[in-house]
């Protein structure tokens, strides 16, 4: 087997190789008993969020944001068409809590990212929208992330991007129709 190498994450990551039965060796060289299990998909999916997460931490920790905030930035600054940004609507935008949603806005609105003002349509309610500092922020962060992004998906070739994308996407929309959200 070859070396394992240290990533840029910190973490020690091997070399992709294939056991003799074809399976992916685990960290040790040995060929993984749970191969083509549920048990398998759920630890690599695991392990693949942990280093999306380190990428993604890597990327906007510069800008003084998380992926959950800076997923907010993103959906203000182009939201859907039609659709005023409410602090409710963005939470199911972003499959946070309503409470979340609320510390996310408040941490981006004290660092003027955002502003909030009243719903015209409803006196009791607020809508979210980006200020031009929060509109700056979010693109000088996308273009730091494009690059994080692209550092990885250059190790891909063009059929593994796809086939994980298309088997990816499958499997969200299994947990969006779980939870409800695929209406």
């Amino acid at each position: 087997m070859e070396a394992i190498s240290q990533s840029r994450y910190g973490a020690h990551v091997p070399p992709p190789s294939l056991g003799r039965n074809g399976s992916t060796e685990s960290l040790t060289g040995s060929v993984d008993p749970h191969a083509g299990t549920p048990l398998a998909l759920f630890t690599t999916l695991a392990r693949t969020a942990l280093f999306l997460d380190a990428l993604q931490d890597e990327c906007l920790a510069p800008f003084g944001l998380s992926f959950g905030d800076y997923a907010v930035l993103r959906l203000l600054e182009d939201p859907p068409a039609g659709v005023s940004l409410s602090p409710t609507r963005l939470a199911e935008m972003v499959v946070r809590t309503t409470g979340g949603m609320t510390k996310s806005i408040d941490r981006l609105e004290r660092q003027g990212l955002v502003r909030r003002r009243p719903d015209p349509a409803d006196g009791r309610g607020v809508l979210v929208a980006l200020t031009p500092k929060g509109r700056r922020t979010a693109e000088d962060a996308s273009a730091a992330y494009v690059v994080g992004r692209q550092r990885v998906l250059d190790q891909l070739d063009e059929g593994e991007a796809d086939e994980i994308d298309l088997a990816l996407r499958r499997l969200l929309a299994v947990f969006e129709h779980e939870r409800g959200l695929d209406s």
